[in-house]
């Protein structure tokens, strides 16, 4: 979740983060505070009614509840699903193609036997049999032209609509997006945004559809969002057990893409999520419990969340999101459905990651083997070995032509009670997902199409392009995880830390891989041993002389400097060798923290002890079930 300290020379910090774009409308004959954000336009009321403790309702200020710093998950959010439909519709119109090219073989193939003299006593046969399948060619082609430009979203956790909003204003391809919540004043606040921007908003291209084509293609339900998932697996009609009658509730077929973005964790909607997805369709989830997956203090609540025991170290939010991506594998494991991370990011106080589901059950055999143990030295030297639960190896077959796949049960753990390095005692984290955490071709085709954004409309674009050119950074080392700062390096054994761009030229000379992670500032991942990177340290304080005494006898730094020297190894400390050709081009990988005491938001409450006077104050009611504070003043 990498952030970066402020120097000396910038603006003392403000106390609360303010929307860019506000101002007070009159909407039938009210007063609304509206703030933008990309295209879209979301309404909170001036006055609203509260109760008290006798249950008297009062009137007070409306309350605005608007975080501008998760603009950057909503312009990254809508960009990646912008990246994402141009793969997903381009894969759809290939099949497509294929299916037609089949369709006329098969169309072709029977003319051929119908003019052989051999096929003449089957002649009518042969002609009805063409006529049936010619018919069912374009019956399929129709259907299959139809399914491919089907491109629908579901909001689950939507409160104010400013999700579903954004992706019908600023994505043409979107056929239809749900917003779901389960508080109903949240609902009649999407209603009333959408009417609203039906009015004031444009979209991304105003000569092919307008803003009110757009934002007609927004279903606002009230419902649980689990509830609403599930019900899509079920095409049946519905009765009324009163009168036996049909239920007029409209019925939903799977999204090619689901969004949930909830106050805490994801984990309570993942079953659902992974079944109400089509295939090959796309989950967007957000986690904001990093003191659950990110943090040791509640190892037991990570365990129940996310199948999994947290890592302490300074990789820890790197962790989480192998976490996270554990149990989004696991829930669809089930169901015979495998996931493929596109982009895995931790972000400020959250994780968020964009996954496709995928139908396969090949393929969800290798989950085992994505699946690893970590045994973490998190009281000495930081080191760490990880070992994977399952074991795959590929066999030729019979015929020596192919190959197979053999499945197995892998070895008894391969470290001891103690760190091989410094002897500390080591830590058991895990299980957690072992495999990539993007996709190269995504995030190279997300990069590639920054350049034809709007800035206006994103105004966060100079740090997602960081973030994604740091996240591609770390594609080429996806067997190495985790990662190594220097400061923890020359804490462990108390020395001047070396520069980080000496540390990666001296890695890079011995033939190493080095990159850094999007997750923390100053960090050096490789595919070094650890016993390597020791040494590369033990020469540095050869060149950095540390004071007499530094290091008192049994502690982990210690231990590591007693061990002999390795003068097989030539390290030269090149710090033009490990600079960053990108650094020139002020790339913003990380935070700067825009606010004092900034984060996640309170938690708000539904409407069972707040009343509005016009449509809902709150960004995530329902679902989210946040606790508003008694006061806050977001404006």
């Amino acid at each position: 979740m990498g952030k970066r300290s402020r120097t000396a020379n910038q603006e003392p910090l403000p106390e609360k983060p303010t929307p860019a774009n506000s101002s007070t409308v009159t909407v039938e004959g009210k007063e609304y505070t509206a703030v933008k954000e990309g295209l879209a336009t979301v309404l909170f009321p001036k006055r609203a009614l509260k109760k008290d403790k006798n249950g008297q309702e009062f009137e007070v200020n409306g309350e605005v509840f608007y975080n501008p710093i998760q603009q950057f998950n909503r312009d990254l959010s809508v960009l990646a699903i912008k990246t994402f439909a141009e793969i997903f519709l381009g894969e759809k119109q290939l099949k497509l193609e294929r299916k037609k090219a089949n369709v006329s073989a098969v169309h072709s193939g029977l003319l051929a036997s119908g003019a052989d003299t051999k096929a003449r006593s089957h002649l009518t046969a042969t002609s009805k049999a063409e006529n049936s399948v010619a018919r069912g060619g374009e019956v399929l082609a129709s259907n299959v032209e139809k399914n491919r430009s089907k491109f629908t979203i579901l909001d689950a956790l939507s409160a104010t609509g400013l999700r579903a909003l954004r992706y019908v204003l600023e994505l043409p391809m979107v056929t239809s997006a749900t917003a779901n919540d389960l508080d109903s004043a949240a609902v009649d606040a999407i209603r009333k945004n959408i009417e609203y921007n039906k009015q004031i908003s444009v979209t991304s291209d105003p000569s092919t559809f307008t803003a009110s084509d757009a934002v007609a293609k927004i279903n606002p339900t009230l419902g649980n969002a689990q509830h609403h998932m599930y019900s899509v697996l079920s095409q049946s009609p519905r009765y009324n057990s009163s009168d036996g009658t049909h239920n007029d509730r409209p019925k939903f077929s799977k999204y090619e893409v689901i969004d949930i973005d909830p106050y805490g964790s994801a984990a309570p909607f993942l079953d659902a999520a992974v079944q109400a997805v089509a295939d090959g369709g796309l989950l967007c989830v957000t986690c904001t419990d990093a003191g659950v997956w990110a943090s040791t203090g509640y190892s037991e609540k990570c365990y129940s969340l996310y199948g999994g025991l947290p890592i302490k170290g300074e990789w820890s939010h790197e962790a989480g999101l192998r976490l996270i991506l554990h149990s989004i594998a696991t829930a669809a494991g089930k169901y015979g459905l495998y996931i493929e991370p596109l982009l895995s990011l931790s972000i400020d106080f959250y994780a968020r990651v964009w996954v496709r589901v995928r139908n396969g059950p090949a393929q969800v055999k290798k989950l085992a083997s994505s699946t690893m143990i970590v045994y973490n030295c998190d009281q000495g030297c930081g080191s760490w070995v990880q070992q994977r639960l399952g074991k795959v190896k590929e066999n030729s077959d019979k015929s020596g032509k192919g190959t197979f796949l053999k499945f197995g049960l892998a070895r008894a753990p391969t470290v001891g009670e103690c760190c091989l390095e410094c002897g500390s005692p080591m830590h058991l984290g895990g299980p957690m997902w072992a495999g990539p955490l993007h996709s190269a071709p995504f995030v190279q085709q997300f990069l590639s199409i920054l350049p034809s954004v709007d800035n206006s409309t994103y105004s966060t674009i100079p740090r997602i392009a960081g973030m994604l050119q740091t996240a591609s950074q770390e594609i080429p080392l996806e067997e190495s995880p985790f990662f190594y700062t220097s400061c923890r390096l020359s804490k462990t054994v108390h020395c001047e830390a070396p520069p980080s761009a000496a540390l990666r030229g001296a890695l890079i000379g011995l033939g190493y891989q080095v990159a850094r992670s999007h997750c923390k500032p100053n960090s050096i991942k490789t595919d070094a041993p650890h016993g390597v990177v020791w040494e590369v340290m033990r020469r540095w304080i050869e060149q950095r002389p540390r004071k007499e005494g530094a290091l008192r006898e049994g502690t982990p730094g210690f231990n590591i400097m007693q061990k002999a020297k390795d003068e097989s190894l030539n390290i030269v400390f090149d710090k033009d060798l490990g600079k960053e050709a990108d650094k020139v081009n002020g790339v913003v990988r990380y935070q700067v923290n825009p606010t004092a005491n900034w984060g996640p938001m309170a938690r708000a409450i539904g409407n069972h002890s707040t009343r509005l006077v016009e449509g809902t104050q709150t960004e995530a009611l329902g679902n989210k079930k946040r606790v508003r504070p008694k006061t806050i003043t977001e404006i």
